[in-house]
């Protein structure tokens, strides 16, 4: 955990802001220092095999050397017996056998086949080696996605889910076949473990490994699907998109028809805006709510119309919302951790598309 100098909360260690004040997080400081002392303890551990080694063998011969000058007389008739030290020269052919240990040099091999951590390139977070998808923002790393596919044991045209750990790596993979098949906390394994997801969360269909169809079945926290950075996805009044760990609901500004004895409805002006954005903070329960117009507004943790200085998930510049004609659109600005919208009714993903389920994430593939 990495305690915030500025207010006392406690973070986790892969945080960079404070989620409570919202100020960076001591990486290189008091923290890590001491790590990096006991971390390589190679110079220590010479040190102490210098102290332990030396240490028996000073007094070993010391008192050796004292008594013998004495039994050296008797030590005489020894020469003697020098006949039979002659099978001495027998033993000599068992040490030939010493030159065995010359396989020792196959174990630098293995050194040299480890492989260097790499840096992402699209977020630029440190990549440890043999990680296949970059832990901060899921981007494939290069060369090393194509190990996905030796999965066997499924249909031709079924589709999987793959966990997405943390760090990266793949975790499980669930086959996906051409009849629909439910996934939530009834399914067992890691779907079971994770409180976020309904009993039955969710309903996924593969469309002969082409696509494959997805269907919220009324869970409690829904069904989100990965924006791709830097391509407008259109949303529609009373969509729910996520950034971060904000989930944030979008309603376009419509006073609506007047009634049919033409009465119209009152309203607070609405000149010039088209839109609105509130937090959701429970279910059904909405926070904070922010008026959207003109060319559309910036949603991000340092710079933008809108601002998450708490949240250490979103990125300075994360989001943008904006309006063409009647349509509305939301566009990832590059984030570190992604824009996910919420799954309405049925819905097709991609192979390579990520979703998130609960607490987990998942990739599509066929």
């Amino acid at each position: 955990m990495i305690l915030c100098p500025t207010c006392g909360k406690e973070n986790q260690d892969h945080y960079k802001f404070c989620l409570g004040c919202g100020s960076d997080l001591p990486r290189a400081g008091a923290d890590e220092k001491p790590l990096a002392t006991t971390t390589p303890p190679a110079g220590v551990a010479a040190v102490q095999m210098e102290h332990f080694v030396p240490q028996p063998a000073k007094p070993a011969p010391a008192p050796a050397a004292a008594p013998a000058p004495k039994p050296q007389p008797t030590a005489a008739p020894a020469p003697k017996p020098q006949p039979p030290a002659t099978p001495a020269p027998k033993p000599q052919p068992t040490t030939a056998p010493a030159p065995a240990p010359a396989p020792a040099p196959e174990p630098a091999p293995a050194a040299a086949a480890a492989p260097d951590a790499t840096n992402c390139s699209s977020c630029g977070a440190r990549i440890q080696p043999g990680f296949a998808f970059c832990g901060a923002c899921g981007t494939p790393v290069p060369g090393a996605a194509p190990a996905a596919p030796p999965v066997t044991g499924f249909a031709k045209d079924s589709a999987r889910l793959v966990l997405i750990q943390p760090d990266g790596t793949e975790g499980g993979t669930v086959e996906i076949p051409t009849s629909e098949v439910a996934v939530g906390r009834d399914a067992g394994g890691f779907f079971g473990q994770d409180a976020y997801l309904s009993p039955r969360h969710a309903v996924f269909k593969s469309n002969r490994g082409e696509t494959v169809t997805v269907r919220d079945e009324g869970s409690l926290n829904g069904v989100y699907v990965k924006v791709a950075p830097q391509n407008p996805q259109e949303i529609r009044s009373s969509d729910v998109f996520r950034i971060g760990q904000e989930l944030i609901l979008f309603e376009a500004v419509d006073r609506g028809a007047p009634m049919a004895d033409g009465t119209e409805k009152m309203g607070s002006p609405v000149e010039g805006l088209w839109g609105r954005l509130s937090l959701i903070v429970g279910k059904g329960r909405l926070g904070n709510s922010f008026p959207v117009g003109g060319d559309g507004i910036i949603l991000g943790r340092e710079r933008g119309n809108i601002l998450f200085p708490e949240d250490g998930y979103v990125s300075g510049v994360h989001l943008r919302l904006y309006c063409e004609g009647k349509k509305f659109f939301i566009v990832d600005l590059g984030s570190s951790n992604g824009t996910y919208y919420k799954v309405n009714g049925r819905t097709n993903v991609k192979p390579g598309d990520f979703l998130l389920m609960g607490a987990q994430l998942f990739r599509v593939d066929v």
